[in-house]
């Protein structure tokens, strides 16, 4: 399984662990991550899950070759525990996905995003959806055609993410804001995912 899994007292870290593949999501590796997410979900001694990736590439994009379970698009939707992503390096395609779906988005200086997949001649519906809930239709199809890549202060004035972070406090910025989130008052949480 290309998952690392950690638990930090009701903190649950859940870390794309395939840097040689460029944590690419494929059908294996993307069933892995709901399964994981869902008992997150289902565990009373987790508040928040802290969702972060090894390597110099966050998510490489999508694996065409065998379909996506719809849900790796939509899970921040229907989740009832804040999710934090910890983002560096480069994003693309399905990483802007997984990115749109946190509730609480964090990239390290320099990193690079972008809806890629229009090169190759393709373009993932569940992609574009889940990323223009994030940052608006007009601005996610314009990503989409053009293909470009896009730099983390773009990234935030888009509201693809909440923060920009030094490379090296990353991590601590991340878990600082995942532990606030588990330990905050459970009621007003749950009445904030609600909404």
């Amino acid at each position: 399984m290309n998952l690392r899994i950690e638990q930090d007292s009701r903190v649950r870290r859940i870390t794309l662990a395939g840097p040689a593949r460029r944590n690419v999501l494929d059908a294996t590796l993307s069933a892995d991550l709901l399964r994981e997410l869902a008992d997150a979900e289902g565990d009373s001694g987790t508040g928040s899950i802290l969702l972060d990736a090894e390597g110099q590439v966050f998510c490489g994009g999508m694996d065409f070759a065998t379909p996506l379970p719809d849900e790796i698009f939509t899970f921040g939707r229907t989740a009832t525990k804040p999710i934090v992503v910890a983002v560096q390096g480069v994003a693309i395609s399905a990483g802007l996905a997984l990115i749109a779906n946190a509730h609480v988005a964090v990239a390290a200086q320099g990193s690079s995003f972008g809806l890629t997949d229009i090169r190759e001649g393709r373009c993932h519906p569940g992609i574009l959806a889940a990323v223009s809930g994030a940052i608006g239709e007009r601005r996610a199809r314009e990503l989409a055609l053009t293909g470009r890549v896009f730099s983390t202060p773009e990234a935030l004035a888009w509201g693809l993410i909440h923060a920009i972070t030094p490379a090296f406090e990353l991590e601590d910025r991340v878990i600082a804001i995942a532990t606030a989130l588990a330990n905050a008052d459970a009621a007003a949480v749950r009445a904030a995912m609600r909404y």
